[in-house]
């Protein structure tokens, strides 16, 4: 069996291809079984007020997308876009990070590119903890 298993609370909410669904009473596992289904779970989504670096721009668009608010014409090609400039700054950290992202994205993978941005979030956090003199340039994104 493929797809995409997560287990949700009871009374949990997600959304799948744009509808949201809530779990009854019980825990439960959800087997999604299309590839190009579109799933997030609500408390996963992002506020609007929380937008607030480049890397929360980038997970709040792919949010945008997966609830279908955001058409992926137009929003993909942004969100490629910023992903090469934050493929600079962390190519330090780790090389890998960012063109992992950068592929998930590309194949329409947007749930696991949410998962892998929430693990980016704390060294993003720590690159502008630093002190100015010692950090790059922070670079504010445009793609929400």
């Amino acid at each position: 069996m493929s797809g995409l298993v997560f287990k949700v609370a009871p009374g949990e909410r997600f959304i799948i291809n744009g509808a949201t669904l809530e779990n009854g009473d019980k825990p439960a596992r959800i087997r999604v079984v299309e590839g190009d289904a579109r799933v997030l779970r609500c408390r996963d989504a992002m506020h609007p007020s929380e937008v607030n670096t480049p890397i929360k721009q980038v997970y709040y668009a792919i949010q945008l997308l997966v609830t279908g608010d955001l058409k992926e014409d137009d929003t993909v090609p942004a969100i490629d876009a910023e992903c090469e400039r934050l493929e600079d700054v962390f190519s330090h950290i780790d090389a890998e990070l960012i063109p992992v992202l950068r592929s998930m994205i590309g194949r329409g993978n947007y749930y696991s590119a949410m998962c892998h941005l929430r693990q980016i979030m704390p060294i993003e956090a720590e690159l502008l903890a630093l002190p100015a003199s010692r950090s790059e340039p922070v670079h504010q994104a445009r793609v929400a």
